[in-house]
């Protein structure tokens, strides 16, 4: 089991905010993050950890390797 598969959703705001991202909004249990330059986030903050292809798929829309977020995380 690899790293991403352990990860907690407000953690890895707090992990985007550290990158310079900003939460625009949340509505719900939904997240919505934005950098400028770049297209908005949606990371959902649910309770317990997010599932492995969740949080690939949210590095790769950020353009994030998994390293660059796990320096910040």
């Amino acid at each position: 089991m690899g790293r991403l598969a352990q990860v907690i959703p407000q953690r890895m705001l707090r992990a985007f905010g550290r990158l310079g991202w900003t939460v625009a909004r949340q509505t719900g249990s939904h997240a919505i993050v934005t950098m400028p330059g770049r297209t908005s986030v949606t990371i959902p903050v649910h309770p317990g950890t997010l599932k492995l292809g969740t949080a690939k798929a949210i590095l790769k829309q950020a353009g994030l390797t998994e390293d660059e977020f796990f320096e910040a995380y």
